[in-house]
């Protein structure tokens, strides 16, 4: 029976040799997939620890957007006097989905650098916490959205229709975009911790980028294409013309909003996979 244990020099070894083991993208996949168990748990705590002492807990992710659908109603409606139809849904599609993807980067930035010693100690995929911080993000959203959509499809009238459909493959595009800058985001805080500043500052010019607070038709035709490579304005373009117009995406949207997910998935990944064993040394 004793020789089925692991003498501790053995074991030493064993973690010494996985330590050496050059990781790719496909290996760390497989880690994560591995420790997905952890994940889910960080994701838990997280989502716990929000509410936490709070009476109403989770039904405040439901409340809360209901809130911002009044505000934002007697805003424009009624005291800037916008009467654009749907105006209201239309801002808040796209405020919704980007703190989505604000709170995200904003979150994950720093989750490597200040978990220096979960890194130091234990042995876990690194991009778990960049992972988990999006999910947690995402999570929140997801929650939003289940009050927002019913919501203001009934207010005003809008009847479903087959590009609705689309809205889980766009987010979906959308989580993959937002995880990959993630990825990439983290590894550099790793080393620069400047760069959770740039990342604020970046966020908030972005904002201003991005078709959110106004319509593109209402821009000269030049500068509509020049937004449309924004990088969030595919995306939230998508949910403008699923739910808003009723309409298919067309070819640039879904070129744009494809190809910033694959590239930046697979810049995040390359460059966590280059770095993540030095990350111990820099945290």
């Amino acid at each position: 029976m004793s020789g089925m244990i692991p003498r501790p020099a053995d074991a030493a070894a064993q973690l010494v040799d996985r330590a050496a083991t050059p990781s790719s993208i496909s290996s760390t996949l497989r880690a994560l997939a591995g420790y997905r168990h952890l994940l889910r748990n960080l994701v838990l705590k997280d989502l716990k620890l929000k509410y936490r002492g709070s009476v109403f807990g989770f039904l405040w992710s439901l409340a809360n957007p209901l809130l911002m659908i009044v505000v934002y109603t007697i805003a424009f409606t009624y005291i800037l006097q916008i009467r654009t139809a749907g105006f209201v849904f239309y801002l808040m599609l796209g405020i919704l989905a980007w703190t989505f993807f604000a709170s995200s980067l904003s979150a994950s930035t720093a989750s490597i650098a200040d978990n220096g010693g979960l890194v130091k100690s234990v042995f876990f995929p690194r991009a778990i916490l960049p992972l988990a911080s999006v999910l947690f993000n995402l999570a929140q959203y997801l929650l939003t959205i289940v009050v927002f959509l019913p919501v203001m499809l009934i207010y005003y009238g809008i009847a479903p229709a087959a590009p609705m459909l689309l809205f889980p493959v766009f987010l979906l595009l959308q989580c993959l975009f937002t995880v990959g800058l993630a990825l990439l985001l983290s590894t550099a805080t790793a080393f620069f911790r400047d760069v959770k500043h740039l990342v604020e500052v970046g966020l908030a010019v972005l904002f201003w980028l991005t078709p959110i607070v106004y319509t593109l038709d209402r821009l000269p035709a030049g500068v509509q294409r020049a937004v449309m490579f924004s990088p969030m304005a595919p995306y939230i373009t998508a949910y403008h013309n699923i739910f808003n117009d009723r309409a298919w995406p067309d070819p640039m949207t879904w070129t744009l909003a494809i190809g910033y997910a694959v590239l930046a998935l697979f810049i995040g990944l390359t460059v966590i996979v280059r770095y993540e064993e030095q990350f111990a040394e820099r945290v």
